[in-house]
């Protein structure tokens, strides 16, 4: 097999691997190099046709992504609590995605210390339910955000922006639990600290 061969595979599956992502983002990022690969495989081979509809579809995806990343976006935060009409069906759509990250997560009849839904351009982009563990320390339940949504804009304006906000109820501190590496990086991201790791168990805290 020769090396425009093994290219011509290459894109392919980025192509096809960009079509299994859930994060429009993450999809348009991997479609976007897999289409530069169809682009010098195309003009390696005198396909030119190939390399025009590459090149076009990539130019698509940088214009989406740029968008994506210098649009403002309106954020608004519900306070909810359990019996409100959205949270079930919501917890009860999305209940595999919840648990691959917060496996512990159960939705009961608890009343929260802190329950908001969060909105990002008037449509759900997720949940937060979190718990007062005494000593001005709020220890986060659940922080699910839509896979949509999963580019940490809607963890920055919640955990950020809003501080205040959660500094008036009285806490000086925010700390989770991490249920995997696709959560530690995130919490990394927007801030967190690891302050421990014992039995596997990833703890992170957030000083307000």
């Amino acid at each position: 097999m020769s090396n425009v061969e093994i290219l011509g595979y290459v894109a392919s599956c980025l192509l096809l691997l960009a079509m299994l992502m859930t994060s429009v983002v993450k999809l348009r990022i991997i479609n976007t190099i897999g289409c530069i690969l169809y682009i010098i495989y195309g003009l390696y081979i005198n396909a030119y046709p190939v390399a025009i509809m590459n090149l076009a579809i990539a130019c698509v995806n940088i214009v989406h992504l740029c968008r994506n990343r210098f649009s403002k976006n309106s954020f608004k935060i519900l306070p909810i609590k359990n019996d409100d009409s959205l949270l079930k069906p919501f917890v009860e759509h999305n209940k595999a995605d919840i648990e691959s990250n917060f496996p512990e997560f159960t939705l009961d009849d608890r009343q929260y210390a802190c329950s908001y839904m969060i909105l990002r351009n008037m449509n759900i982009a997720g949940i937060f339910l979190a718990n007062d563990a005494g000593d001005g320390n709020l220890f986060v339940v659940l922080d699910y955000v839509v896979a949509a949504y999963r580019d940490c804009k809607v963890g920055d304006f919640l955990f950020n922006t809003q501080q205040d906000m959660f500094k008036r109820q009285g806490f000086n501190k925010i700390t989770t639990i991490s249920g995997s590496n696709h959560h530690s990086k995130y919490l990394k991201k927007i801030g967190f600290k690891e302050i421990d790791s014992e039995s596997g168990i990833k703890t992170f805290c957030l000083e307000l």
